[in-house]
């Protein structure tokens, strides 16, 4: 096929040396050669950035970079950024693999559909047993999307974000560094960003059974995560998206403070210091959303979910009223 398009593969990396040379093998066997691989070691103290540069010294399309410990992929993206050659640019992360013929696939799509965004199935991966399957939108991959309803549909995770994207949609584009899932944010962001969202039929494998994952461990960097939800949140309103949807996830915003509340209060902290850090972060986002839910419009046919959400909101704004919640949600368990 035309092979014309450079696509760059970025791969964040930090101690990841017990999957790592199973991913890079799956990145160097594409069979869409013109590629570029960007691996950037995070300051690794096991044998990972060893892996990298034997990969490296290989094939020349493997560039490694070092930078000092970030502790978060979104300072490993804006490092990258800069740097990128391709006219596209497709990311996972250490752990995760891609089907022999993902990148091929996805490039061949964007030459049928002229799409500035191309998702391959995803397979929720586990190397003992099958995990569910993303095709497309219901099994049907010749459908296309425009950006706003692939952003809508992957707030429900109806589709997921990771796809071979222009490196375009990245103009200006700078990764928010005060949560370590930033890119859940800005998958969605570059969707909106979008005029066309298509699917092939490449399988990208999202590995679910690494216990060291990050997404995998509850640690002082989870309550960070709430400001991610803002963000998406504030997509949400910011493109006048419907007044539902604003709802549920407002919905979801207000739920997710009063859980990681709940949480903080028997939280095992590292120390005091870390706790104290924490609990300043939590007021602070409190007193915001409560800012944002004064500015609610409970225009919505849906009465149960207004009614909902007028709870969740006093329950925000009274601290006393938050720890009946956390008994709440503590008998539920």
């Amino acid at each position: 096929m035309n092979e014309n398009y450079l696509v760059s593969i970025f791969i964040p990396v930090y101690n990841g040396e017990k999957y790592l040379s199973q991913t890079l093998q799956s990145v160097s066997q594409q069979t869409y050669k013109n590629i570029e691989v960007l691996l950037v070691d995070d300051s690794s103290t096991d044998d990972s950035l060893k892996i990298c540069n034997d990969f490296a010294s290989s094939d020349p399309r493997f560039k490694v970079f070092s930078k000092p410990n970030g502790g978060m992929t979104a300072f490993s993206w804006n490092f990258i950024l800069p740097k990128v050659n391709g006219h596209f640019i497709f990311y996972l992360s250490q752990d995760d693999l891609l089907s022999w013929n993902l990148i091929e696939s996805a490039v061949q799509r964007h030459l049928e559909t002229n799409a500035d965004c191309i998702l391959p199935d995803l397979e929720f991966y586990f190397e003992n047993e099958k995990g569910r399957k993303l095709e497309g939108v219901s099994g049907d991959r010749n459908v296309l999307l425009s950006g706003k309803e692939a952003f809508l549909k992957s707030l429900e995770w109806k589709i997921h974000g990771f796809g071979l994207n222009r490196i375009s949609l990245y103009k200006g584009e700078v990764y928010p560094e005060d949560a370590f899932d930033s890119d859940e944010y800005m998958s969605r962001k570059v969707f909106l960003k979008s005029e066309k969202v298509a699917f092939c039929d490449g399988i990208f494998y999202y590995r679910q059974d690494n216990p060291d994952a990050i997404t995998k461990n509850f640690s002082e960097k989870n309550f960070y995560r709430l400001n991610t939800y803002r963000r998406i949140y504030f997509l949400i309103r910011d493109f006048g998206l419907e007044s539902k949807t604003a709802l549920d996830y407002l919905f979801g915003l207000n739920y997710n403070f009063l859980t990681l509340k709940s949480t903080f209060r028997k939280f095992a902290f590292k120390s005091e210091s870390e706790k104290n850090t924490i609990g300043v972060f939590l007021e602070d986002f409190r007193n915001e959303l409560v800012k944002i839910n004064q500015n609610i419009s409970y225009k919505e046919k849906n009465e149960a979910v207004a009614f909902k959400l007028r709870i969740l909101v006093l329950l925000v704004k009274y601290n006393f009223l938050s720890f009946i919640f956390g008994l709440y949600t503590s008998i539920k368990k």
